[in-house]
């Protein structure tokens, strides 16, 4: 005990003292404002894409006016709809010119910058102005009639409103990339840490004075309350910044989605499958990254660990969409897989207390069983040198 702690102490300081740990920080403390802020961002490259320059005749001009201006910035009217010419668009600082002729029902044509976007819009929002000019029924009434209202009701349904149940798909997803990112990255830290110690020869001085069981899994407890301390800052932020709450609309705000909606269950359920998670995937890099000679072996060694989490990611996402599909049911309970898949499944559906405390109990014992062959693979591969052993080496090691 007195080693784990000795080997606790001295590699948190080391790591949080560290250049590399304290850039990836700042990354992500950036990475984290600026996906707070997107929605801002995209609304406002959106707007700007959208400024269009309004031609109709007298009668019309008002009246399509109202109907288009939910979906396009009018910078400019006129009632004289001749083509207009490349230069006229520039000088209103326009992206579109929209003519509406009057003849026999509305014609709409679009002289756009980019032809490409869905124009096609405008002359649905005008449709109610084109059966009222016509008919005698006013077009108040017209929009009125064609606007059909659908009341959505939940029906033994985890959510009771369709905005309610896009939410937790935001948290859900939010909180799946933060998950993917914690358990990746600082996982493939520990097994370039374990790595250089060995290719330095720093290893054979730390496993003359420290048992290399000890050793290794200080190693994983640094790793995790480094995590967890990212997870917080990273979290934090993220309040801070979305503080003024959700956009209006069905736009999700990060910063405000991180600040409420998440229930207990879902802070619980995060953190103990991340826990599990994390143990599991960084037991296996550290023991495999024990058997590398050459830090340029990593990546190797690497890929057939990370490929499962990698997998367990578009799972993830997949669960978020249909959490209740058989097998998606069945893949929750897979290690490496099921920290990702089961807390997808929690986000966006009542899942089974049963299911979930069989989750946890697989993956504890999953973590056991790793844990005990990550220890006899770093006990032996930390003083093994020259040629990098087999698998049917490896095998006798962790059957020893």
């Amino acid at each position: 005990m007195n080693d784990f702690i000795v080997v606790y102490s001295t590699e948190l300081m080391r790591r949080i003292r560290s250049r590399p740990f304290q850039i990836g920080l700042l990354i992500g403390i950036v990475s984290i404002a600026l996906f707070t802020k997107l929605p801002d961002l995209l609304r406002g490259a959106a707007s700007h894409t959208t400024d269009v320059v309004l031609a109709a005749p007298a009668g019309v001009l008002d009246r399509a006016k109202t109907l288009l201006a939910n979906d396009y910035a009018i910078v400019a009217t006129t009632t004289d709809t001749s083509p207009p010419s490349a230069a006229a668009l520039k000088a209103r600082k326009a992206t579109a010119w929209i003519s509406i002729a009057n003849a026999n029902g509305l014609k709409v044509t679009v002289y756009a910058k980019d032809p490409s976007k869905n124009w096609g819009i405008a002359g649905r929002r005008l449709a109610p102005l084109n059966v009222a000019l016509a008919t005698d029924v006013s077009q108040a009434r017209l929009a009125t009639l064609m606007a059909v209202p659908v009341d959505v009701r939940a029906l033994d349904a985890h959510f009771s409103s369709a905005a309610q149940a896009d939410a937790a798909e935001g948290i859900a997803f939010t909180l799946l990339i933060f998950l993917y990112m914690l358990i990746l990255i600082n996982s493939q830290l520990v097994m370039s840490s374990v790595a250089e110690e060995k290719t330095s020869r720093i290893a054979e001085l730390l496993v003359a004075s420290i048992s290399p069981v000890p050793l290794l899994y200080g190693k994983i407890a640094v790793a995790t309350t480094l995590a967890l301390l990212q997870l917080a800052i990273w979290v934090t932020v993220g309040i801070l910044l979305g503080a003024n709450g959700m956009h209006s609309g069905r736009t999700i705000d990060p910063g405000a989605m991180l600040g409420g909606g998440v229930t207990v269950t879902e802070i619980v359920s995060f953190l103990i499958l991340f826990l599990l998670g994390f143990g599991q995937l960084s037991m296996l890099m550290a023991g495999l990254g024990s058997l590398v000679n050459r830090t340029e072996d990593l990546g190797s060694v690497s890929i057939p660990v990370v490929m499962p989490v990698v997998f367990a990611f578009i799972l993830a996402i997949v669960a978020i969409q249909v959490p209740d599909l058989p097998w998606i049911v069945g893949v929750s309970f897979l290690p490496l897989v099921s920290p990702f898949v089961m807390f997808a499944r929690i986000a966006v559906t009542d899942v089974p207390i049963w299911q979930i405390v069989l989750c946890v109990a697989i993956n504890v014992v999953a973590l056991w069983a790793i844990a005990i062959a990550a220890g006899k693979l770093y006990r032996v591969g930390m003083l093994l040198y020259g040629r990098a052993p087999n698998l049917k080496q490896v095998w006798q090691v962790i059957r020893s």
